[in-house]
């Protein structure tokens, strides 16, 4: 159930060996999240890290997954996940897969590792200007995937909506699948979950995390976590909601809609190294509650979730907004201010008070934090977040007329709750004990199974490629 990135390779893997897999897809195409994701796949020990004399093993993979996560991730399943990530990325190399020169790297999106472990593809976003999605790792794999279609050796039916599990004594022998209206059952020997998460359910994700607020999604409409509810259904075990977390500078161009869109509008807020930043972040109370510069994602991020409403405001003005690098990577500054004209998303104002007044903030205590903020740049000093205000080159007092807010959330492509798994990768049920018949891979598991309550570089996608490829090999 699924063609996303573990439902291929599942898929793919199982055909390479002379079985018959029947691939059930929600979607009008094949390939999930590979279409949104900036594909960063991590490994310890690959090939790629030998020839350049990179000295990395899994072991070393899970001790620093761990570390980041703080042992919020599950041990048993990051062992697996790390032990089967350098075997995938060679796979994906044997295939096809053409690295980016420079990989493998440390990159900065979120907690670093301190050795270079972090791939992706020639086509793939790469850290710096936003273009396109992770779309290397999917035309690596689809090829493969056209041929045993072609062959008949992988049958799959699209637009079909998983509706329920069928379930004899305490074994799943089939699905539910519904297609424009009609119901059909479809058994198989071994059913492989690979749906994804819930994102684009609103009502679910409410449901799971209540107190979480609202959410802000930048997920295909397709990730509803309907293999999710089905297992559900059945007395399957749901957990780790509760370690939600999420990316930082989602704007919501049309308020209350829910969506941001990472590759159409995105504020360079994650982290301050990709850019340094000139601007202020103020929550609610128009007040700063961070070190702008604080280089740490998982800091940063842990910091806005303790916001309000998990959303932040940028304040600067013209000449920050003109001096460098524009804050939304896809935009011209000239398209920032065209936008504040709508008064959506983004504002600017010939004073602070008229801006305060305008994003519904106290004029007076936002006029009191700029001001204080001016008079650390003039000091040089910030003994409140110790940013570092000595370079006169990346300070940016907020003193020249227009000013400008920009409005932020913490926003979610992937879920963290999700299907509890044993190191087989079964379903497992309330009393922790295996579904006979039952397995998952992917997203499906929750990001906090491999993550913990943190972002660990690569440890989605590359699970998700390797648990599918993994069950391919063995079932």
């Amino acid at each position: 159930m699924g063609a996303g990135s573990a439902g291929m390779c599942c898929a793919i893997r199982a055909a390479e060996r002379g079985l018959h897999v029947l691939v059930i897809e929600k979607d009008s195409v094949v390939g999930g999240t590979l279409h949104l994701t900036a594909g960063h796949l991590s490994a310890g020990g690959t090939r790629r890290q030998k020839s350049k004399g990179i000295d990395d093993s899994p072991q070393k993979h899970f001790d620093e997954v761990m570390k980041i996560s703080q042992n919020t991730a599950n041990p048993e399943i990051v062992k697996l996940a790390t032990e089967l990530a350098p075997k995938t990325v060679d796979w994906l190399e044997d295939n096809g897969f053409e690295f980016a020169p420079e990989t493998p790297a440390i990159i900065y999106g979120h907690a670093p590792y301190a050795t270079p472990r972090t791939y992706w593809g020639n086509q793939d976003y790469a850290g710096g200007r936003i273009a396109t999605a992770g779309i290397t790792i999917f035309n690596t794999l689809k090829p493969i995937w056209d041929k045993y279609v072609e062959e008949g050796k992988i049958k799959v039916l699209l637009e079909h909506k998983l509706t329920n599990l069928v379930k004899i004594d305490n074994r799943v022998v089939g699905v539910k699948a519904q297609h424009e209206g009609k119901e059909s059952i479809f058994h198989g020997k071994n059913i492989v979950l690979t749906t994804g998460g819930y994102a684009s359910n609103h009502e679910f994700f409410k449901k799971v995390t209540p107190d979480h607020p609202r959410l802000i999604s930048t997920a295909r409409p397709t990730s509803t976590g309907d293999g999710i509810i089905a297992a559900q259904a059945i007395g399957a075990n749901f957990k780790g909601a509760e370690m939600h977390n999420s990316t930082l500078g989602g704007i919501e161009l049309e308020p209350m809609s829910g969506r941001t869109d990472f590759w159409k509008q995105w504020a360079r807020v994650s982290n301050s190294v990709d850019r340094k930043p000139r601007e202020i972040y103020v929550n609610e109370q128009a007040e700063r509650f961070i070190n702008e510069d604080e280089p740490n994602p998982d800091v940063r991020e842990k910091l806005v979730h303790k916001q309000s409403g998990r959303r932040f405001w940028l304040i600067f003005d013209e000449t920050a907004l003109m001096a460098g690098a524009s804050i939304i990577p896809q935009w011209t500054q000239e398209k920032i201010k065209e936008e504040c004209q709508n008064e959506k998303a983004m504002w600017k104002a010939d004073s602070i008070s008229e801006l305060a007044q305008k994003i519904g903030l106290d004029a007076e205590k936002l006029n009191e934090t700029v001001n204080q903020f001016n008079q650390n740049c003039k000091d040089k000093s910030d003994p409140d977040f110790a940013r570092n205000l000595t370079n006169e080159e990346t300070v940016f007092p907020i003193q020249n007329a227009p000013f400008y807010a920009i409005l932020t959330y913490a926003y979610s492509l992937i879920t963290f709750g999700g299907l509890a798994t044993n190191a087989n990768l079964q379903v497992l049920n309330d009393d922790n004990e295996p579904i006979e018949g039952l397995y998952a891979a992917g997203e499906i598991m929750g990001v906090s199974s491999t993550s913990g309550d943190a972002f660990c570089g690569g440890m989605v996608l590359t699970p998700a490629l390797s648990f599918g490829k993994y069950l391919g090999e063995v079932l």
